[in-house]
């Protein structure tokens, strides 16, 4: 009997996972390269108002992007479009160009996020063109980023081919908190 437990126990392999990267540098630059990337999840969120949740889609092709919203009572889906920096809002089959400064997230749903820096900081990363308050680089990824008045926490990764990106963000500023659950990752060459 003990040699049938030792046998099986022996051929028991853990599950195989790639190594950590390497170094912050090197794993920053290879997810800033990535110009065509999407990802499906759920995101919630707490605000002043009350608490939302929602299916979130999202497909970035360089400065493009569409970012869909479904499921929260009162949204059947909507979904922010940007293309060539103009933004549009399709909404019960209606498209509505958008204003430069609109922000049709807190008009839409009495929330907002910052669109301009979510693409990075989806991937894991600052947003380059802003001062960093502070950060936590933890195993060569981003453990914690403060940046324009907000507060992202990347309690987990997973790894997509080859290459580890966020699994779960948590966010806040003073009047809205909430976290981004990452799931189907798809980056396209």
């Amino acid at each position: 009997l003990l040699s049938l437990a030792l046998l099986v126990a022996g051929c028991a392999t853990a599950p195989e996972q790639a190594p950590a990267p390497a170094d912050w540098a090197r794993h920053s630059a290879a997810l800033a390269a990535l110009e065509s990337w999407s990802f499906s999840g759920k995101i919630a969120l707490k605000t002043a108002n009350g608490a939302d949740t929602a299916a979130l889609a999202w497909r970035q092709s360089r400065d493009d992007l569409e970012f869909t919203l479904s499921g929260p009572v009162g949204i059947k889906e909507a979904t922010l479009i940007r293309e060539q920096d103009q933004l549009s809002l399709l909404r019960n089959g209606q498209l509505t160009r958008l204003e430069p400064g609109d922000d049709p997230l807190y008009r839409e749903f009495g929330w907002s996020l910052p669109l301009d820096y979510l693409p990075w900081w989806l991937r894991g990363l600052p947003y380059p063109d802003l001062p960093t308050q502070r950060s936590e680089i933890n195993e060569g990824h981003l453990a914690l980023l403060e940046q324009a008045g907000w507060r992202l926490e990347y309690p987990d990764y997973q790894w997509v081919d080859g290459r580890l990106l966020p699994r779960v963000i948590r966010f806040s500023r003073q009047d809205v908190s909430g976290k981004i659950l990452l799931k189907r990752w798809t980056l396209e060459p």
